[in-house]
C-alpha cells in the first residue's frame, strides 16, 4: 500500500508488517498503528512511521544490532498482552534522539519499544528499576555497525590528539 509521509514522501508499506500498538505509545497514545520503514542511508537506524498522522516519524534502532550486550527482563505481564511465544517473535527497537551535531545522538535504553513480528502487535515498555539511561550516547556504536557493514573495522573510532 501507498504511505504518505511528511519526512519520506510517498513510500510503499506491505500491509502484514504493519504494527500496532493497542495503547498507543505513551505520549502518542491517540496513533496506534506504524510501520517501519528502512532506507539504506540512514542505516541502521529505521523509522517508525504513523500510518494515522504523516507527520509522526520517530527513528528508532534495532537494540541488539548497536548494542549486543543490552540485556533486561520482560514482565510477565507483556510477554502475555504481546501474546509471545518464542524468542524468534520478538524484536526489539529503541528510540534514538538526533541532535544537530549528531555525535551527541542518544538512545531510549529505559523504555524499548518490543514488537511481536508474528502478530505485529507492540507495545513500549518501561523497565522498572532500570540502571540503563533514557540519553545513552550511541554515535559511537552506530559508527562501528556501518563499519562492520562496509568492512571498515575502524571507520567511526575518534582518533586521539596529543
Amino acid at each position: 500500500m501507498q504511505v504518505d509521509t511528511l519526512r519520506f514522501g510517498t513510500v510503499e508499506v506491505n500491509e502484514e508488517k504493519l504494527i500496532n500498538f493497542g495503547d498507543g505509545i505513551p505520549g502518542l497514545e491517540q496513533y496506534q498503528q506504524y510501520a517501519l520503514l528502512q532506507f539504506e542511508e540512514s542505516y541502521p537506524i529505521v523509522w517508525l512511521q504513523s500510518m494515522e498522522d504523516k507527520g509522526i516519524c520517530l527513528p528508532v534502532l534495532d537494540t541488539f544490532n548497536v548494542l549486543p550486550d543490552y540485556v533486561f527482563d520482560i514482565d510477565e505481564t507483556d510477554v502475555k498482552d504481546l501474546e509471545l511465544t518464542s524468542p524468534e517473535e520478538l524484536h526489539v527497537v529503541s528510540v534514538v534522539v538526533i541532535p544537530e551535531d549528531i555525535q551527541g545522538m542518544t538512545v531510549n535504553l529505559a523504555a524499548p519499544i518490543i514488537i511481536n513480528t508474528k502478530s505485529g502487535s507492540a507495545k513500549q515498555i518501561v523497565l522498572s528499576g532500570s540502571e540503563f539511561n533514557v540519553r545513552a550516547p550511541v554515535f559511537q556504536q552506530i559508527c562501528k555497525v556501518v563499519a562492520r557493514e562496509e568492512g571498515d573495522d575502524d571507520a567511526g573510532s575518534v582518533e586521539e590528539t596529543e
